[in-house]
């Protein structure tokens, strides 16, 4: 009797382990001892362990085969650019088809600004670019990339426009200077109409021509405050 004991105590045993291997495979469950068990649990919390969470019994609580949104790493509107913060312009010729990145350091009025006062500053620079820029045909600039390890800026440039000719418009009695196509517009200026002479007052009015940067440069100068 004792014999047939033991060997029905062996069988369950037996019977048991494999129950319990043939369960943790189908779901997938990594084998751990209890000592890593309580390890990973922590201070009374359900662990997780492959984005299964047990209580401390071992009991499947959760299942899930995504990653939440809200245990992603996100991009705070609040990062800042600093002295150390990579600055690439990527210059694109819309003429030539061909784009160019220039590693350049960070300018200074960029430090210490988030995404938003960045893009405030790259909207003001497109109302009035620098001449250098205006030269090489200058169209437009925008954010590329931004965070406080790099910012990336896109500058775009028609480089046939840099060779057109020009008109001299009235805007809200300041004079705006177009490209020759007069839907383009190549300059803001803060010369008002009231500064300038009848005469030459009505050849704004009338859409002045000017033909060449040269002579465009002459005009800004004289007028210029």
């Amino acid at each position: 009797m004792k014999f047939l004991y033991k060997l029905g105590l062996f069988a369950v045993t037996a019977f048991g382990i494999y129950f319990c291997y043939h369960y943790a495979t189908a779901l997938q469950l990594p084998f751990f001892s209890r000592a890593e068990f309580k390890r990973s649990a922590g201070e009374g919390q359900p662990p997780v362990i492959q984005n299964i969470v047990v209580d401390e019994q071992g009991n499947i609580l959760e299942m899930s085969h995504e990653v939440k949104e809200t245990d992603l790493p996100a991009s705070s509107v609040d990062d800042t650019l600093t002295c150390d913060t990579k600055y690439v312009v990527r210059e694109y010729d819309r003429t030539t088809k061909s784009e160019e990145s220039i590693t350049e350091t960070i300018p200074d009025q960029f430090i210490g600004k988030t995404r938003a006062q960045v893009e405030e500053i790259i909207e003001n620079y497109n109302t009035a670019p620098a001449l250098k820029d205006l030269e090489r045909g200058f169209a437009s600039m925008e954010i590329a990339a931004f965070s406080p390890e790099k910012l990336v800026v896109l500058k775009k440039f028609d480089s046939d426009m840099s060779r057109e000719h020009f008109y001299l418009i009235a805007e809200d009695n300041l004079i705006t200077v177009y490209y020759g196509d007069l839907a383009t517009v190549y300059l803001y200026t803060d010369i008002s109409m009231d500064a300038l002479p009848d005469d030459l007052k009505q050849e704004i009015l009338d859409k002045k021509f000017i033909e060449s940067e040269e002579e465009l440069y002459n005009f800004l100068e004289s007028y210029s405050s």
